[in-house]
């Protein structure tokens, strides 16, 4: 991974002034992420164009520098990311391109020479790159299937583009000017994330997943080249072993290109079978040098120490946990809406920021983690719950099918109130089980809730906004024709894994510390392969992953595949307004900070800060999600809407090249 920025301008307008004030703004944007790449930052102006790079060394890590060039045709390329295939690719190619390194990105430019810009096609990998052709004019902009690497843009004023790994470099540059955007913020309480396009910021816009941009005198053609597809006829159920057999395959391979590298791959370990089957792989591969990094927690809810523990011990990982108390979570909010650029409903994220400072300072550049596994083998509740409420809906007035919840929260007494909770809770929609968001409808009307807290003036101005409607609107047509969980798994993979878990919690946090996440569970064939596999085997009956768990059996320990799926929490009450809250949560929490921003009520807000501050309080989570969407609004003001420069001795060690 690395970070990439850059922008257009008229041709010939890089001589004289011009060219000093083109340069400045290209090495403050460069500059500006250098925690992406802090091994080399370099940029380069051209007729047009200025391209910027931060390094983070991985591949060919002697002559891969950036931006690099084709000397004889000029193409030009910054790249942010891996080509794991790039070593087939580079067979394919060979006879027509010479090439001069062992990069994946001059592997980029020999397969645009060739195929255009449609070779992106053929890449397996992760990636955000913006290739400049000089022989026309053209500039492309591409990011990979699933949106694991982020690209935003920005119009400027004079009709060219600015683009960057980070909105901040947008701002550093002074090419755009920060605003909050009320209708990114709306849809970011209610979905947890914006959807791209739509970011948080004004005038900011983020190349959605598995499309292409072209920019060609004045006009951007943005399309896609590929999408998920879980709309294909399944393998008959009876095709099981052969499917394990296939299953194998796939993920052998995606975790074996996912390990070319040349510095060393460590692996997350979170407890869980994804994570646990994932370093089962890697270690043998890597002939028993696998190194393994958990997150443990002070407090005991939310602690899963013995499970990683019990797989390191099993696997003979070299294991590592950091520890995380409340206190921590307060301490490191700040920086994680400082990476995420964007609002939050939980702090789920501020563990994996300490965790990849921690893998950092113990020498390690990448890891591989589980993340996509849940929407491809229907693992998350949500897919159970799905299905329960379908089962119901074609008697909506039974009295029992509603208690089938009660095996997904078994904590739950089997009383007159709490069957009535669950009528209530999740009986929303039952009359329209083949509306597209029947499956996410309880979790963002819960969500939803946060809206409640909006200050008058901020909810009267996108009270006409519908975010649930905007992003089904781009849902494509044939979509609504699947079954119930594969329009349950497209939303899911739209909506939350690329917009939250892919990168506020994932890309960012990581990359916060410049440490390189790999997602086995989201290659190409295995996600193909996982549509192919009959619900009944991923999930069978309530029992989710079911494939997944046969093909594990020996590779994991027992404990593992036989625990309840834990779903990864961290606190917020306590870590904003317990005992070891931080100061800058007390001071952007008070009522004068709020009414400042202008997006919450402040008195509701107080109201709220009292209640979850009461001794013994009941946390909600409807209460503890709006509280953690205040905090990070007030954040995010405050981190951006009057942005710092990034420091000048990091401007001048921008290498600025010219052409």
């Amino acid at each position: 991974m690395c970070g990439i920025a850059g922008f257009t301008f008229p041709a010939g307008g890089g001589a004289g002034a011009a060219r000093s004030m083109h340069a400045g703004r290209l090495r403050r944007m460069t500059a500006s992420i250098k925690h992406r790449g802090p091994d080399a930052q370099r940029a380069l102006l051209l007729d047009g164009v200025a391209l910027g790079h931060a390094r983070l060394s991985i591949v060919d890590l002697a002559s891969g520098h950036q931006p690099m060039r084709d000397e004889a045709t000029g193409l030009t390329v910054v790249f942010n990311g891996e080509i794991f295939n790039h070593v087939e690719l580079r067979e394919q190619l060979s006879g027509g391109y010479a090439f001069r390194t062992r990069s994946d990105t001059e592997v980029i430019l020999a397969a645009y020479l060739q195929w255009g810009i449609d070779c992106v096609r053929r890449f397996e990998g992760q990636w955000a790159f913006a290739l400049w052709d000089p022989r026309d004019r053209t500039l492309y902009l591409s990011r990979d299937r699933v949106g694991i690497c982020p690209l935003y843009y920005a119009w400027l004023p004079d009709g060219h583009v600015a683009f960057a790994s980070e909105a901040k470099a947008l701002f550093a540059g002074g090419l755009v000017t920060p605003t909050l955007d009320a209708r990114g913020l709306k849809q970011t309480f209610q979905l947890w994330s914006p959807v791209a396009p739509r970011t948080c910021f004004e005038g900011v816009s983020l190349l959605p997943p598995a499309h292409t941009a072209r920019l060609k005198d004045g006009a951007l053609d943005v399309s896609r080249y590929w999408d998920l597809d879980f709309g294909v006829t399944p393998e008959p159920v009876e095709d099981a072993p052969r499917l394990l057999e296939e299953l194998g395959a796939v993920l052998e391979k995606a975790v074996r290109l996912r390990l070319r590298a040349d510095v060393p791959v460590a692996a997350y370990l979170s407890g869980g079978l994804d994570s646990s089957l994932l370093c089962a792989l890697a270690q043998r591969q890597l002939g028993g040098t696998l190194r393994t990094f958990s997150v443990g927690f002070a407090h005991a809810r939310f602690d899963e120490r013995q499970h990683q523990a019990t797989v390191a011990e099993q696997l003979h990982t070299e294991h590592r946990v950091v520890e995380i108390r409340d206190g921590d979570i307060g301490a490191l909010v700040p920086g994680v809406i400082f990476h995420a650029e964007q609002v939050m409903m939980r702090t789920a994220p501020a563990p994996f920021l300490r965790l990849s400072g921690w893998v950092r300072e113990n020498g390690i550049k990448v890891v591989l983690t589980g993340e996509g596994s849940d929407e491809m083998f229907l693992g998350y509740d949500l897919f159970k719950e799905t299905k329960v409420r379908q089962f119901w809906a074609r008697q909506p007035g039974s009295k029992y099918r509603p208690l089938l919840l009660r095996e997904l929260y078994p904590t739950l007494s089997v009383s007159q109130q709490n069957v009535e909770l669950l009528r209530e809770f999740f009986g929303m929609g039952l009359d329209t089980p083949d509306s597209l968001a029947f499956s996410h409808q309880v979790r963002w009307s819960n969500s939803g809730r946060i809206l409640r807290f909006l200050a008058p003036e901020f909810a009267a101005k996108v009270a006409h906004e519908d975010p649930v409607a905007s992003v089904l609107a781009s849902v494509p047509a044939h979509v609504a024709g699947w079954r119930p969980l594969a329009r349950a798994q497209y939303l899911e993979a739209r909506t939350l894994l690329s917009g939250y878990l892919l990168s506020a919690q994932g890309d960012r946090m990581m990359l916060g510390n410049a440490v390189e996440g790999r997602f086995p569970f989201l290659d190409t064939a295995v996600m193909e392969f996982a549509a192919r596999v009959p619900e009944q085997l991923r999930l069978r009956g309530l029992d989710e992953k079911h494939l997944l768990k046969r093909f594990s059996r020996g590779k994991v320990p027992a404990s593992i595949l036989e625990r309840s799926k834990f779903p990864y929490r961290a606190p917020i009450a306590g870590a904003l307004v317990g005992s070891e809250a931080p100061a800058w949560a007390r001071e952007l929490l008070a009522p004068d900070a709020v009414t400042a921003t202008g997006v919450f009520d402040a008195r509701k807000v107080e109201r709220l800060v009292a209640k979850l501050r009461a001794p013994n309080a009941a946390e909600s989570e409807a209460d503890t999600m709006a509280l953690f969407a205040v905090a990070s609004t007030q954040l995010l003001a405050h981190h951006f809407l009057h942005p710092r420069p990034p420091p000048a001795a990091d401007v001048e060690a921008v290498q600025l090249e010219a052409a």
